[in-house]
């Protein structure tokens, strides 16, 4: 049997056979096309405590100096898609402040686990074809590589105001991954872009460009259809219903501001100014994604998540479950990794996560939430009781209860940490 010739095709076929959505492939050797941008953003400080961000910046920007396979160069990135939105909360349960919102790319088994395998297999094709026998690398979000940057640079998706990738099919719920292979294979063409390109500084993206700015379009290959046209045009959604004001402008998204960051990196308590903002956000935030107009008529990808189970406990849990004897895990680290096994919620940790439901149990300031308040109370970690503290204090405003005042006043004789003593006698003084 002839063996097949190693090209984008074949490897696009061995892709979709293994359950990817899309597939294009990249020259590395070009460099990153936001590099500029990227080193502005880090020195600013926009990335917060992700210091990962600002390690391997070489690399990040220019992969082709990253050795793979018995250290050879990497000559070829394929730059690989999968859909992941193939199911959606009812609006009025979306709504309820009684219900913790995760963000949909959490609704399945974590997605890291799910994607890296599968790029092992596709290696492993490739190999069979090329015949090398050491392995490539592979990242899905989790190496010194701009995916985004790659994927548009092949024409897999466009960059958004929102900074997210944006497939002219399949929207934006898409993850996207990278096998950095030392094989030359020839570049899927780039987009075509449309007179006339604005020339946009880092400075001026740093600054803040009119939400109105449009910042060019561009035709792919396979988008003959005009209205198909990769482009936000002067589409302002997703900057203006940003919960958070966190963008500055288009492709300008300050982490520091940002619920995702905050509910899912970030370690330390939430700023005070934000909090109120976060609503019943408690793992992520999709806002910027439900409503752009890219995924209102899209049509949903047919790769391998779409026949994965949605866990359906993952979705909009009761924010007071996790209070409950029989399963407590926003009390017990057992409990927790229990209830969330294989999840990506375990990235925020147990004591992250429970800063964030106290956070929505005082956007909901119901008396209701006091046992669970009273309970966080008793929570080695500072940060946590900060923000029951803070919780109290919303239901103590929102309600004619006093018995939110009587539990913070109890706590305060016997709290050491200067942060909670801070938020106590803001809370009881107002």
């Amino acid at each position: 049997m002839t063996q097949p010739e190693l090209s984008a095709s074949t490897i696009r076929v061995l892709a979709s056979g293994l359950g990817f959505d899309l597939c294009r492939i990249a020259a590395p050797q070009s460099g990153a096309v936001h590099a500029d941008y990227l080193e502005a953003w880090l020195e600013e400080g926009c990335h917060g405590d992700m210091a990962w961000l600002a390690r391997n910046p070489d690399i990040r920007m220019h992969p082709d100096r990253l050795l793979v396979a018995d250290s050879q160069p990497v000559r070829t990135l394929v730059v690989l898609g999968v859909d992941y939105l193939h199911a959606d909360l009812p609006e009025h349960v979306r709504r309820d402040p009684s219900r913790g919102i995760f963000a949909r790319y959490a609704w399945q088994e974590d997605y890291h686990d799910q994607i890296k395998p599968r790029l092992f297999e596709l290696d492993a094709l490739v190999r069979s074809i090329s015949g090398r026998t050491a392995h490539a690398r592979c990242w899905v979000d989790t190496g010194p590589v701009l995916e985004r940057d790659w994927a548009m640079a092949s024409g897999l998706a466009f960059t958004g105001k929102n900074c997210c990738s944006i497939n002219p099919e399949l929207g934006s719920w898409i993850f996207l991954a990278v096998l950095a292979i030392p094989e030359t294979v020839a570049p899927d063409p780039a987009p075509v872009i449309r007179p006339p390109t604005p020339t946009l500084s880092p400075i001026a993206v740093m600054d803040g460009l009119p939400y109105e700015q449009d910042l060019g379009s561009w035709i792919g290959e396979e988008t003959s259809d005009a209205t198909r046209t990769m482009t936000c045009g002067r589409c302002t959604r997703c900057l203006e219903q940003c919960p958070t004001d966190a963008f500055r402008g288009p492709l300008m998204l300050d982490a520091r501001r940002c619920i995702s960051y905050w509910t899912i990196e970030a370690k330390g308590a939430v700023p005070r100014d934000l909090r109120s903002r976060f609503g019943n956000l408690v793992f992520g935030c999709d806002v910027c994604q439900e409503v752009c107009p890219w995924n209102h008529d899209r049509k949903p990808g047919t790769g391998f998540l779409a026949h994965r189970p949605i866990q359906t406990k993952w979705m909009a849990p009761r924010l007071l479950d996790g209070f409950q004897e029989d399963h407590p895990y926003w009390l017990d680290d057992t409990a927790f990794r229990a209830y969330f096994r294989r999840s990506a919620v375990k990235r925020a940790k147990r004591t992250g996560m429970l800063r964030n439901v106290c956070t929505a149990l005082g956007n909901w300031g119901t008396p209701s939430t006091l046992p669970a308040l009273e309970k966080a109370l008793q929570e080695d970690s500072a940060v946590v009781r900060e923000h029951a503290v803070w919780a109290l204090g919303q239901v103590m405003r929102k309600s004619a209860d006093s018995s939110a005042a009587d539990i913070l006043g109890a706590h305060r004789a016997g709290e050491t940490d200067a942060g909670v003593r801070e938020e106590l006698a803001l809370q009881l003084e107002r």
